[in-house]
């Protein structure tokens, strides 16, 4: 099931999210401003509270960037974030 789209740009490793079908996307909070590049529709997103969460890769700050935009926090995926202290393997 698909509760909304977000728009990301045609090159993907953009400082904006702007693409040639759907246009630009706008920062929530202040129309004159980008809500950033590669995966900034979902910050924008997230910023708007239309979503809980969001899950990305971020190679290049694709989640960082758009969350610094929009104001929310964003964790770069990295292993080990989580200490493997105590944990059991299966």
């Amino acid at each position: 099931m698909i509760f909304v789209k977000s728009n990301i740009p045609q090159a993907l490793l953009s400082l904006d999210s702007v693409n040639n079908i759907y246009g630009q996307t706008l920062n929530p909070w202040n129309k004159t401003k980008t809500c950033g590049g590669s995966s900034g529709g979902e910050g924008g997103l997230i910023a708007a509270k239309c979503v809980p969460c969001g899950f990305g890769s971020d190679i290049f700050g694709s989640i960082r960037f758009p969350c610094s935009y929009c104001g929310v926090y964003g964790l770069k995926p990295t292993s080990d974030r989580i200490s493997g202290i105590g944990k059991t393997s299966y």
